[in-house]
């Protein structure tokens, strides 16, 4: 008989009982598409709730360490959400002389802010969150990541979706404003709901609004997964931003959690060298040099985009 088995959190059950032995009787399962999975051993389940918006689940795993998961995809994993984390903050806050300001619209895991909390120059570091329930739970559960900065006083955290937030606030401007949300599309392509909006030319124009003169926006614009089907919504995306801005340029690093080569794509209206500038002068000005993953070299490494990747944008548009 076949193994039945649901994407996210499940009792792990074999008609033999030879794998749960190994594996044990809960696990999660991260479903790449219909031909593909991969099984996780669950140690320990902190919470599995259905908030108004979206299902959350934290727990322990032997390989990843702390998981968050929404709707039953991972958004951060202990063992390397550092690389996504320090992809998002760093170079646009190495690379805008004197930020001041910065808007995180997401980032209710906590993370994000507690890469903000390293430089004490910021004078405002204000985070919109849509979902209580995930600030909640990542206030109480994932303290061993974020490092407190949910509830550090150099941070305000706002309960709110992040457009009305902007609406509500029309004079605000940002040094950087850092999309930290919820996939823009999943392996079968479809758009995330809570964020599908996001990724399109009106929410562009909207953000540069409220960006500082050179104000960068960082935002993750998705996964490669290898699937042409689903790896053009990537590039629609990135034409998106093309379109709105004057400067784009995508870093592609591998998240071993996520399962794929990650991208976070930074955006300006003012004339950035994104690719070719050096951090490392900076990273030791500001005292970053505990930085786990970032430094001169990755950053190289990272905006230079990939063959495949680049023949995905020179075929016939799609």
């Amino acid at each position: 008989m076949p193994v039945t088995l649901k994407r996210g959190l499940s009792p792990f059950r074999d008609i033999t009982g030879s794998l749960e032995k190994q594996i044990g009787d809960t696990v999660f399962v991260d479903t790449e598409s219909a031909n593909r999975m991969v099984i996780n051993r669950v140690d320990r389940i902190l919470a599995s709730t259905r908030s108004p918006f979206q299902q959350i689940e934290i727990f322990r795993t032997p390989h990843f360490g702390l998981v968050l998961a929404l709707d039953s995809i991972v958004q951060v994993a202990q063992s390397d959400e550092y690389t996504y984390h320090e992809f998002l903050i760093h170079p646009a806050c190495l690379m805008i002389e004197n930020p001041r300001s910065v808007l995180v619209l997401g980032g209710g895991d906590g993370c994000a802010g507690r890469e903000l909390l390293r430089y004490p120059e910021l004078e405002t570091i204000e985070l919109v969150e849509l979902d209580r329930a995930v600030l909640d739970l990542c206030r109480k559960h994932l303290k061993e990541l974020n490092k407190g900065a949910l509830e550090d006083s150099g941070i305000t955290v706002v309960n709110e979706e992040g457009e009305h937030y902007l609406v509500e606030h029309p004079h605000k401007r940002y040094d950087l404003i850092a999309a930290d949300l919820t996939e823009p599309y999943d392996t079968a392509g479809n758009a995330g709901e809570l964020s599908k909006h996001i990724f399109s030319r009106p929410f562009y124009e909207f953000i540069k609004e409220h960006l500082t003169e050179k104000g960068i926006f960082a935002i993750q614009t998705g996964g490669i997964t290898y699937i042409p089907s689903v790896d053009r919504h990537h590039k629609s995306i990135i034409q998106g931003l093309r379109s709105a801005f004057a400067t784009v340029a995508t870093a592609y690093f591998y998240v071993h959690s996520f399962d794929q080569l990650w991208t976070i794509t930074l955006a300006s209206d003012h004339d950035y060298d994104i690719p070719g500038f050096d951090p490392e002068p900076v990273i030791y000005e500001k005292g970053l040099t505990s930085l786990r993953y970032y430094d001169g070299i990755s950053h190289a490494a990272a905006f230079q985009m990939p063959r495949h990747i680049r023949d995905i944008f020179d075929d016939a548009p799609t």
